[in-house]
């Protein structure tokens, strides 16, 4: 097996664990939108996405990464 094929094989691993996590994330995203629903609260808090996006960003020490990282993260709260 050659390091493309090697390669091709972990991407595919992390897909399938992004795929579980996002499962998960989806359904406690879900969780938080009914607790917010049923207690009358704002469903966006922008506060809390800047908190968290800047938390996770700050996980990278390659600055490469970081800036795909919070285009990810963006990405990810907008479908949540």
């Amino acid at each position: 097996m050659n390091k493309l094929e090697k390669a091709r094989i972990v991407i595919d691993e992390v897909d399938q664990q992004m795929a579980d996590l996002f499962k998960k994330r989806m359904q406690a995203v879900n969780e938080v939108l009914a607790h917010k629903i049923e207690n009358h609260l704002p469903v966006l808090d922008v506060s809390r996405e800047n908190l968290m996006i800047q938390k996770n960003v700050s996980r990278f020490d390659d600055e490469n990464f970081k800036i795909y990282y919070e285009a990810f993260l963006k990405s990810l709260l907008e479908i949540s």
